[in-house]
């Protein structure tokens, strides 16, 4: 393979095998059927050229963000999220919100703008989290620390055990293709073993609360059907709340705004 071929993880691993999917029960098997296959390295390649780090303003809504180098400047399928919790699809009112990868802030802001009793914003990054923390405290005004809180954490290695949220969100670096930049590989290029581990996480900490849903953002530009197959095997249940669709030179990717919810025990 020339070097200069984009190059894409195994996620073979992750696929139902064919006797796990004839024992899932419906309608978890007519939903994981209904995503579609991951895109070839090329495609992928290409439509995550856009991909930016180096900092920047953006606005959202009529809200502006200052986006300083190495954090991610939100794009469209960050917006996804991010209409979701502006329209109340994803209540927050009165619930305890964490926000994983919270980067530029925005899914703070809004989350406390519609009435979260609580917020945890986290990032690997540090950067990143004194960028979400500067944007919630502009646009909402000084944080309570006892109800705000921001740290930088890998995935949810920071949070203080016995914390329970009703509400996860994470819009995921899940790119399969390998990258030598640390920057493009932490905001972008993670793969799928960032979700098994989040997923993984989520359920050994038992971190929902009784009714409470995690919401992430995939496409086919990711091993979609890999991930979900993890998630249902460790107990969670899918609920496709979006999909949407691109306009050329995007028309090939999928993207499904997706919840997750544990059955009560």
């Amino acid at each position: 393979m020339d070097d200069r071929t984009p190059r894409i993880e195994d996620i073979d691993g992750l696929l139902f095998t064919p006797g796990e999917l004839a024992a899932l029960g419906e309608p978890q098997r007519a939903l994981y059927l209904s995503l579609p296959p991951t895109l070839s390295a090329e495609e992928i390649e290409r439509v995550n050229r856009g991909t930016k780090v180096a900092g920047g303003d953006y606005a959202y809504r009529g809200l502006d963000f200052a986006v300083p180098p190495g954090v991610l400047v939100p794009g469209g399928t960050s917006e996804v999220i991010f209409d979701a919790l502006h329209d109340g699809l994803v209540e927050t009112r009165g619930a305890s919100v964490i926000v994983m990868g919270c980067g530029a802030g925005v899914e703070p802001v809004l989350a406390r703008r519609r009435g979260a009793r609580e917020i945890h914003a986290m990032d690997i990054h540090e950067a990143s989290v004194a960028s979400s923390l500067a944007s919630f405290e502009r646009h909402t005004g000084p944080r309570d620390p006892d109800r705000h809180r921001f740290l930088v954490s890998d995935l949810f290695s920071a949070l203080p055990r016995g914390e329970r949220a009703d509400v996860i969100v994470f819009n995921p670096p899940a790119n399969p293709l390998r990258s030598d930049d640390p920057d493009l590989t932490r905001v972008n290029s993670s793969g799928s073993a960032i979700m098994v581990r989040f997923f993984d996480e989520i359920a050994s900490r038992e971190l929902l609360a009784p009714g409470g849903r995690v919401v992430t953002v995939l496409s086919n530009a990711s091993d979609l059907r890999g991930i979900v197959a993890h998630a249902l095997r460790r107990g969670f249940r899918l609920e496709i709340l979006r999909r949407k669709t691109w306009s050329a030179p995007y028309d090939r990717i999928l993207t499904h705004l997706l919840s997750f919810t544990l059955d009560e025990r």
